[in-house]
């Protein structure tokens, strides 16, 4: 899934990839409908890219197994469904969220469609609760056979079976009030579903029943990500980031980085938290403390993933830095011919990507 596990921590301790200047492996040129910008997956030896509509391509040669139009827009997130010989993708877009099938389901030709490619569908904006104008779809998360997401056009966040689509349960904040709420990407650790969201708040609640365990109003109004840790919750906000207390959400540490952040997340590998500030620098700081290990010239906000003493972020949606994790320095920077360019994914030595309309895989040179 985005952000490669429930936590959200962007970290693949067994995946390893380009330390050096990069070239491309292969690319993808894609239907004429697609159009993306959220980050692939790799299942097996599979790729899948969600832009409106989903393509699977083989990693090795980036050959096209199937692709089919939808309305989606989320990176997906791998559920195992019982009711199917083949995972389910669920996906989130402005209207609900969906369930796809892993498989592909059955071409149909000349017709952009597939037999059984679309499993179910949600719930979504022809929810009871008032909806009301959202930005672009936040990217789902699954845990123990359950789907966690943030409905767009509403302010709530449901649990969903893989199966159906079927809500197990559901959260809605101002209830009673038009506000639109934006959600940040849910992230789920030992039986809590952290949300961070706009305005102003950090929610954790219980999976089985999305009771709230704690709740915590923040300073500041856009709260964008939570990171659960061993040490604690990693909450990014437009200024700066802290560490919460998992128990109860009391501040452990806060680092104001006077920064300008409206979108992004922050990455968390062995005791390091990485992230931008959303106008000119991206950090490392220590875990436990907050204090500045490192930092490097970068602009604009980014979702970073971290594996094997590289971090990579995409700055300004149009280029691929490199950075040594240990020492902040610039190990590459790809910038290519289209834009945007989503957050990469990592494994055996390679980066995957989606670019607009193509779907591209990097390689050392």
């Amino acid at each position: 899934m985005s952000q490669y596990d429930p936590a959200g921590t962007g970290y693949n301790p067994e995946a390893s990839g380009p330390r050096e200047d990069v070239r491309v492996a292969w690319s993808h040129e894609s239907t004429e409908w697609f159009r993306g910008a959220a980050p692939p997956v790799r299942l097996g030896e599979t790729i899948y890219a969600i832009g409106d509509g989903l393509v699977a391509l083989d990693v090795d040669s980036g050959e096209r197994r199937f692709a089919h139009r939808g309305p989606y827009t989320s990176s997906p997130a791998r559920a195992r469904a019982s009711a199917y010989r083949t995972d389910t993708l669920a996906v989130t877009a402005t209207g609900g969220v969906y369930g796809l099938n892993a498989g592909g389901g059955i071409e149909v030709p000349g017709l952009d469609r597939a037999i059984g490619g679309q499993r179910w569908e949600g719930p979504g904006r022809n929810s009871p609760v008032e909806t009301v104008d959202h930005r672009p779809s936040v990217d789902p998360v699954t845990a123990d056979g359950t789907i966690y997401a943030a409905v767009s056009g509403t302010n709530a966040i449901v649990a969903l079976e893989a199966d159906d689509g079927s809500e197990r349960w559901r959260v809605t904040h101002h209830e009673d009030d038009a506000v639109s709420v934006s959600y940040g990407r849910p992230a789920v650790a030992d039986g809590t579903l952290y949300v961070a969201n706009w305005p102003h708040q950090v929610t954790a609640y219980d999976v089985a029943d999305g009771t709230i365990r704690w709740q915590r109003e923040r300073e500041d109004q856009m709260q964008l990500s939570s990171t659960p840790t061993d040490e604690g919750v990693v909450v990014t906000s437009r200024n700066g980031v802290a560490l919460l207390a998992t128990d109860d959400g009391d501040p452990v540490w806060q680092t104001d980085l006077e920064g300008n952040a409206v979108d992004g997340t922050s990455a968390v590998a062995d005791g390091v938290v990485y992230l931008s500030d959303g106008r000119e620098t991206f950090y490392a700081l220590d875990l436990e403390t907050g204090e500045e290990l490192w930092s490097a010239p970068f602009d604009g906000e980014t979702t970073p993933v971290v594996a094997d003493g590289m971090v990579y972020a995409v700055e300004g949606d149009r280029a691929l830095i490199g950075f040594d994790a240990e020492t902040g320095e610039q190990r590459f920077r790809y910038e290519p011919t289209q834009v945007p360019l989503s957050p990469p994914i990592v494994g055996d030595d390679i980066l995957f990507a989606v670019n607009r309309h193509r779907i591209v895989a990097l390689e050392e040179r």
